[in-house]
């Protein structure tokens, strides 16, 4: 306990000298020994991009709150952190200081290097947040322990035959060189050119059939022409064959229900592959595949003379030729959804669907074990459950867990070049990286080949971090059913369909087991436009230059107050406000600090009123806190600057410096535990704060006090309505006195009040505080209609006239 608080609150002073001394002193660090029920944080690991943005500012400031009070209610809280180091990201940085993917070693080196530099800023950031983890269990994706867990998960899908490599059309980004997993993929608005092409018919009256299409660039790989079976227009064609433009290639007209006669002339062609339609189609009316883009975006062989052209010079070129020959009847803008490459990386550009082999995890089957355990799971909000679901019904794709990179997990199986089986690792020579290691058999055991080749592919971001809740509960440890399943996920509602879905499927395969109970789910950060963050736009809030100048506490206030599951803007106003109120609590815990007291004495009216909202207050946080409603920190605020620092402490001031020993003393014991309660209900959203001023008032932190309890002995309708009787009337005359340009302790001859027989007992009860803040010499209380002489004021019922002042 020191002396006193300094008189001015200085952020910049307090906070780093708490960051400093629990770092030093490893305050969270967990502790098995520590009594209570243990209580784990799957936390997301943010990608190793450098910096935190304000969403990771948010997300981990309700993480820190939910922490520090669980550990305030007695839990034994294991706060772990992790790092997500692999993916595209960083290789594209890498390649910018000029080394080559092509020399994989030093590629990956540099990799390295430059995550470990990014993880050592963004620590920084996270121990300025006032971020209470364990440090000692941070964990890193790129690591030995971390890909060797992975690697064995994959192992064990394997065994059970969830894992197979096979040729098929995948998602896959040309511009980024790499596999996509369904999840990692999004629409976006494009403006484009609708084109109608005439393709020859023979047997028919005109000769033609039209078709549009977006991708005339396609045309090499077209299978088929497709109408519905119910469009009149084109009854006669159906069974013919239609002749191609420029390629001469004639292919059949089928009839499908899946058409849309609306589109364009309600015929479209089917090209190997435009779009997942096309796909189904190909399989369903087992159509020839023809390959006309490759990985690298450009034009195959199929495209004749457009050969080795990008997909844009392709499809200007064609469209001329098209023109040219007669082919094209007409252009017409359009505006449709394009899919793109929308994960991490940020590349935004339109994906094509390319055939080649592809390491898959077998996941459409499983979506129902997904739902089924998710419903079991307490959602906050609950209706972000529906999400999930929504995206797991949807599936009609395994799970692409292959990547064209270098810097990741490596996928740990070799393969028979001869009959495709997949060769695993012994458990124990784990990790591996069957691009540069040896295979473990000589030959395949299933036909003996001798051409065994290691798989070249990594994994898939999400393989890495969807077994995040083992590594909280380290797995394969002694450890582990202490900690399994963890208590609570907390993370953003657009990774449900990728890490949350992820982990529920991997860890229930497994463990058996769910791997959380409660889901917190938070919004998006959006800039103060109410738009996304993001460069371009110019609205990007750099958490860091906000910190500087307000202090981190007052942005922990911000980020408290977002709604659960719902977009929230950065305003800069609410930091500010926030802290205005630390400053303003400053100036009641000091004035506290003047006037502390162990005896409680006599109560009167006032105090049971503060106390009994006190307590209220606490019942009411402790229950929006269990729910994970961080925003009821408003509530407090509101207490604290309206009730105990505006009405309160002005009501007992007459009593703390008069010489009513009795009445002080109340007045003392009342302030004295308002205050530090107040403190306690504060302690999880402004950790430095509320250390600063309990190591002022109390003998140890802030964080090894206990949770206050409402005592609902204490709570009492009726001085509540008392106490607000005299709080108005005080209130009315005080405000009387700033419009007449009196001082507030401008004496009063005389105050009359007029009030009902209801309203009078509490009066009666109030009249020494009303008399003493009023600073008037005699109250009296009157009955019968109110005197004409003085100045009224109307309070509810109660008349109040002021009759003189001196």
């Amino acid at each position: 306990m020191t002396n006193k608080l300094p008189k001015t609150y200085e952020p910049d002073k307090i906070e780093p000298k708490w960051q400093e001394r629990w770092e030093k002193e490893e305050f969270y660090r967990f502790d098995f020994d520590v009594e209570g029920p243990v209580y784990v944080i799957d936390t997301p690991p943010p990608f190793t991009s450098g910096t935190l943005h304000m969403g990771h500012i948010l997300n981990h400031t309700w993480i820190d709150i939910a922490a520090r009070y669980k550990r305030m209610r007695g839990h034994n809280v294991l706060l772990p952190q992790g790092f997500d180091c692999h993916g595209l990201p960083t290789e594209l940085q890498v390649e910018k200081l000029g080394i080559s993917k092509e020399d994989r070693e030093r590629f990956r080196e540099a990799c390295i290097d430059w995550t470990e530099k990014s993880i050592e800023k963004m620590k920084a950031q996270f121990k300025r947040l006032g971020y209470s983890a364990d440090w000692s269990k941070e964990y890193r994706t790129m690591s030995k322990d971390h890909i060797t867990k992975v690697q064995l998960s994959l192992l064990k899908f394997n065994d059970l035959g969830l894992v197979y490599r096979k040729r098929h059309p995948i998602h896959y980004c040309c511009n980024c060189g790499t596999a996509l997993a369904k999840a990692e993929l999004g629409y976006i608005e494009r403006d484009g050119t609708l084109s109608y092409m005439r393709l020859g018919v023979d047997g028919i009256d005109n000769g033609h059939i039209t078709i549009a299409t977006t991708r005339p660039e396609l045309m090499c790989a077209c299978v088929a022409v497709m109408v519905h079976p119910d469009d009149e227009r084109y009854g006669n064609y159906i069974g013919k064959t239609a002749r191609l433009p420029l390629y001469k290639r004639e292919v059949p007209i089928i009839a499908d229900e899946d058409v849309d006669m609306t589109f364009g002339t309600g015929a479209v062609y089917v090209c190997t592959y435009g779009d997942e339609q096309d796909l189904v189609w190909q399989q369903k009316y087992s159509l020839p595949a023809i390959v006309a883009i490759d990985e690298n975006g450009r034009m195959t062989e199929y495209a004749g003379k457009y050969k080795g052209m990008t997909i844009e010079e392709c499809q200007k070129q064609i469209i001329e030729d098209l023109k040219s020959s007669g082919a094209i009847t007409k252009q017409e803008p359009i505006t449709h959804r394009v899919l793109i490459h929308s994960e991490r990386s940020g590349c935004q550009r339109p994906i094509e669907f390319i055939p080649m082999p592809q390491w898959f995890i077998k996941i459409k089957d499983k979506s129902k074990d997904v739902i089924n355990a998710a419903e079991k799971m307490n959602w906050y909000p609950e209706y972000m459950f529906q999400r999930l679901t929504d995206w797991a019904n949807s599936l009609d794709w395994d799970w692409v867990i292959s990547r064209q990179r270098v810097f990741g997990t490596p996928i740990p199986f070799w393969y028979c070049e001869d009959c495709d089986e997949i060769i695993a690792p012994l458990q124990d020579d784990l990790p591996v990286n069957p691009a540069v290691d040896g295979a473990p058999v000589d030959s395949c055991p299933r036909c003996n080949s001798k051409n065994i080749k290691g798989n070249l592919d990594v994994c898939d971001c999400w393989v890495d971090s969807s077994i995040s809740p083992l590594i909280a509960s380290n797995w394969l440890s002694d450890e582990f059913e202490k900690l399994y399943p963890t208590s609570i996920r907390p993370q953003g509602y657009e990774i449900i369909r990728t890490w949350l879905f992820y982990t529920i499927f991997r860890c229930l395969i497994l463990t058996g087991e769910a791997p959380f109970k409660d889901i917190l789910v938070n919004g998006m950060v959006l800039g103060e436009d109410g738009k996304k963050m993001s460069k371009s736009l110019g609205n990007v809030v750099a958490p860091d230059e906000i910190i500087d100048e307000y202090g981190v506490d007052p942005v922990r206030q911000w980020a408290a107050i977002a709604s659960l599951g719902e977009d929230y803007p950065f305003e800069l106003k609410e930091i500010v406000h926030g802290k205005r109120f630390l400053t303003k609590m400053w100036n009641v815990v000091r004035f506290g600090m003047l006037h502390r007291s162990g005896a409680p004495g006599e109560l009167n009216i006032v105090d049971k009123w503060i106390l009994s909202k006190l307590n209220r207050l606490v019942r009411e946080v402790t229950a929006d806190l269990d729910g994970y409603e961080f925003k009821t920190l408003q509530k407090i605020r509101s207490f604290a600057w309206s009730e105990l620092a505006d009405n309160y402490i002005e009501m007992t001031k007459y009593r703390l410096y008069g010489d009513d020993v009795g009445a002080k003393n109340a007045a003392r014991y009342t302030l004295s535990r308002v205050v530090e309660t107040v403190l306690l209900l504060l302690a999880p959203f402004v950790p430095h704060f509320a250390e600063e001023c309990y190591s002022c008032i109390g003998d140890s932190s802030i964080y090894r006090c206990k949770w206050p309890e409402a005592d609902e002995s204490l709570i009492d309708d009726e001085a509540e309505k008392g106490g607000e009787v005299i709080k108005e009337v005080i209130g009315a005359i005080r405000r009387y006195k700033s419009e007449k340009g009196l001082p507030l302790n401008a004496e009063l001859e005389k105050i009359k009040i007029y009030a009902n027989a209801h309203d009078e007992k509490w009066i009666k009860q109030g009249i020494n505080d009303i008399k003493g803040t009023t600073w008037a010499k005699s109250v009296e209380i009157m009955r019968g209609a109110p005197e004409k002489k003085g100045d009224a004021l109307q309070v509810r019922d109660v008349t109040v006239v002021i009759c003189g002042v001196y």
